[in-house]
């Protein structure tokens, strides 16, 4: 991790600790904080031999966000270089990659799927509330959400026709569901399947009790069931019935409540840890022994297929 991206003094020893108080605004050093800061900070409390470097050391097996190499970087030969895709792009010097997206990593040879953590601190819709439906929110960055969402007309129809108010949450409130009823995540209305983006959205709503209005996704169709833990809308008029059926039938609500918390369960924090940990397992006593002990020839070879399978996908996703 760059060291320039390390989070302010004063908030990084919650971030040591595991449990960051709060998440800097999108961006790269955002990301490299979530994927790779608290990353080892929660494995190292889980006693994994890990540690945290700023450059690159000239052996072992390393795991790095891969926006932050270089596009023309070559990893040092006794490195094994695994890299954290996140929402970029596979890097052609990683031996092996981690994705966000479990279809991108059914596409990407060399590849497993690792969620992202759940929002840190996040704070469940208040029982107290009950059958009320009342708030509709969007917990996220506005460029993240649908034009046809964000246009103050939807908010507008919503409070006229259904009574709802419809807001997108502040960055820093985006763990706070107490008085959410509902949660909506549409990045747009369309057949694109946005392999490298996650499932977090979905995940969170599930852990915090709220049922979930999703797009067309692959990451919340690999992972959730559309019509079970969460509806799937693919146009602006099926939102909207879709509002109408949470205010009208609170029994749908409870099912994708109930069924969200079941199927949520695979991904708390205790999940992704044990999903950490087999990763680093398999990768440092199975597939890096089998590439650091291969001759020159050979490494240079599989260098090359893992080449062209990453430029292969880079294609396929655009």
């Amino acid at each position: 991790m760059p060291e320039n991206y390390l989070p302010s003094a004063e908030e990084l020893p919650f971030w040591l600790e595991g449990e960051p108080r709060r998440i800097e605004p999108p961006g790269k050093a955002s990301t490299t904080q979530n994927w790779i800061l608290l990353t080892f900070a929660r494995l190292a409390k889980a006693d994994c031999p890990v540690r945290l470097c700023h450059t690159i050391p000239n052996e072992g097996v390393v795991f790095v966000l891969t926006g932050c190499l270089p596009t023309d970087f070559q990893a040092p030969a006794g490195v094994f270089l695994v890299g954290v895709v996140a929402d970029g792009l596979p890097h052609p010097a990683c031996h092996f990659h981690v994705l966000q997206n479990a279809a991108h990593a059914r596409r990407l040879p060399q590849s497993c799927f690792i969620p992202h953590w759940p929002q840190p601190g996040l704070i469940p819709r208040d029982p107290a509330r009950g059958d009320r439906f009342e708030n509709v929110v969007f917990f996220g960055d506005p460029p993240n959400l649908a034009p046809e969402l964000r246009d103050p007309g939807f908010a507008a129809r919503m409070k006229r026709s259904f009574g709802v108010t419809f807001r997108i949450a502040e960055n820093g409130c985006w763990h706070e569901y107490s008085a959410a009823d509902a949660a909506i995540g549409i990045r747009e209305f369309g057949r694109r399947p946005f392999l490298r983006k996650p499932a977090t959205k979905l995940y969170n709503a599930w852990l915090a009790g709220v049922p979930f209005i999703g797009g067309g996704d692959s990451a919340f169709a690999a992972d959730g069931r559309p019509g079970v833990d969460f509806l799937k809308c693919t146009d602006l008029r099926a939102v909207e019935q879709a509002i109408g059926q949470f205010r009208d039938n609170p029994a749908l609500r409870h099912q994708l409540v109930r069924e969200g918390k079941v199927t949520g369960e695979g991904f708390v924090d205790a999940r992704v840890l044990a999903r950490w940990e087999e990763t680093l397992e398999n990768v440092a006593r199975i597939k890096a022994p089998k590439y650091l002990s291969m001759p020159a020839p050979a490494k240079k070879l599989f260098e090359l297929t893992q080449s062209l399978v990453v430029r292969t996908d880079i294609l396929r996703t655009r």
